[in-house]
């Protein structure tokens, strides 16, 4: 934030109220018994007292604070700087900054000098979890010359983006259908490109440089070489946001997030349209596109889906043509514990949609020990998922669980059974 002028809260410090309390003491107990010793000691705790009283202290003190940069990734550093200055000479200046519970700071939290006008302090922190959080705030502590007086303020700092983590995917499944505009996956058809796809007789019209002169030899025609066409791709991550289960930085919700900043990002790098839906809560929806812009606007877009506490149908029949454009490849992160979740998927599917759903639970309902049935009742639980999960597999839904290692491994995805299944 830029520099603004803080006005402390001034009060007398605890110093100057016991040199008061003690000279008013030994002032009283030398009257009263007639003493002169009780009165010298009790004089210069009051000379002093008076002398840091009329010390001058400022009105205000100028606080400038700065994050090195607004956003960044998970076990990104991130630099805080903060300067005070004042009008006069302080007898201390003191800092302490407070962090959320996922935020990690090397060093001390606090810091102070003293007998200075001015101070400055960098701290080098680190986000642990996705999200939007505030490195602070800030408690600012002043105390005049003398240490009579002690002011203290508490300043808010600028909000911090917390990415999730960048995709270390370097291979991506290819979608089983492709958009007719120029990209860098192969195609099933003929067309321009760089990978052989077969030989066929010559047509008028050919590229002579692409006449096989060896196989024309050997046959007495021209035959030419057929390349495999390149093309570019649809793909919508759609990510459940009806739940959030699982332990603080692994739950369901950070899962998915994280798996779908890794479809997100891989799929960009292939030149592709990517977009994303929100299921749960307000409805939120990204139309495809390319760009590493997109990124951001996705990442944005998820990031707002962990504040929302509004409660909506997640209904893909009503979602806009834009957010799901006609066969576009799907990847659903949810845990599959909502009904309706299932439902969406099926509705994806019947819509002729390739799905691949990331199955993102990482826990499983924990059995009482004062309940004798709860074992019964978990095995019934995990049988019904297995039922739930075979049924999407049925329809031709590629389903994988989240790999605690890899996350999601997008080389590893096998889209042969939707290319049988897409209707």
């Amino acid at each position: 934030m830029p520099g603004v002028e803080v006005t402390p809260i001034w009060r007398l410090s605890r110093l100057a109220i016991r040199m008061a309390v003690f000279g008013a003491l030994a002032l009283v107990a030398g009257i009263v018994a007639a003493r002169p010793e009780p009165v010298l000691v009790a004089a210069p705790c009051l000379v002093a007292l008076v002398v840091a009283l009329r010390r001058p202290r400022p009105e205000t003190v100028r606080v400038e604070a700065a994050l090195s940069e607004p956003r960044s990734f998970e076990d990104e550093d991130v630099e805080v700087h903060v300067v005070v200055r004042a009008e006069e000479v302080l007898g201390e200046i003191g800092l302490d900054l407070a962090l959320p519970p996922t935020f990690e700071v090397e060093g001390e939290r606090a810091c102070r000098e003293f007998e200075v006008r001015s101070m400055s302090h960098t701290w080098t922190v680190r986000a642990r979890r996705w999200g939007r959080w505030r490195a602070g705030p800030l408690r600012l502590r002043v105390r005049s010359r003398g240490w009579a007086y002690v002011g203290t303020a508490t300043l808010s700092l600028a909000e911090l983006t917390v990415f999730p983590p960048p995709s270390a995917a370097r291979e991506v499944a290819v979608p089983p259908t492709l958009l007719a505009r120029v990209g860098s996956h192969v195609a099933r058809r003929a067309g321009p490109g760089v990978e052989f796809a077969g030989i066929r007789t010559y047509a008028p019209g050919d590229p002579v440089r692409r006449v096989n002169w060896p196989v024309s030899t050997r046959r007495g025609e021209l035959f030419v070489n057929e390349y495999a066409a390149e093309r570019a791709a649809d793909v919508v991550a759609v990510v459940d946001t009806t739940v959030d289960l699982g332990p603080f930085g692994r739950s369901s919700l950070d899962l998915a997030v994280r798996g779908a900043a890794t479809v997100v990002q891989a799929y960009l790098r292939y030149a592709d349209r990517v977009g994303v839906v929100t299921l749960g809560g307000a409805l939120r929806w990204l139309t495809p596109d390319v760009g590493t812009r997109q990124y951001y606007r996705i990442v944005e877009t998820l990031l707002a889906s962990r504040v929302d506490e509004s409660y909506l149908e997640p209904e893909l029949a009503h979602f806009p043509p834009q957010a799901l454009p006609p066969r576009a490849l799907a990847f659903v992160f949810t845990p599959l514990v909502d009904p309706r979740a299932a439902e969406a998927v099926r509705d994806l599917r019947e819509r002729g949609h390739p799905v691949i759903v990331v199955d993102v639970l990482s826990t499983e309902p924990e059995p009482s020990p004062r309940e004798p049935d709860s074992e019964l009742a978990l095995r019934v639980w995990r049988l019904e998922r297995e039922v739930l999960l075979h049924g999407l597999v049925e329809m031709g839904v590629t389903v994988l669980a989240w790999d605690e290692e890899v996350g999601i491994a997008l080389d590893r995805v096998r889209l042969e059974p939707l290319l049988g299944g897409a209707r």
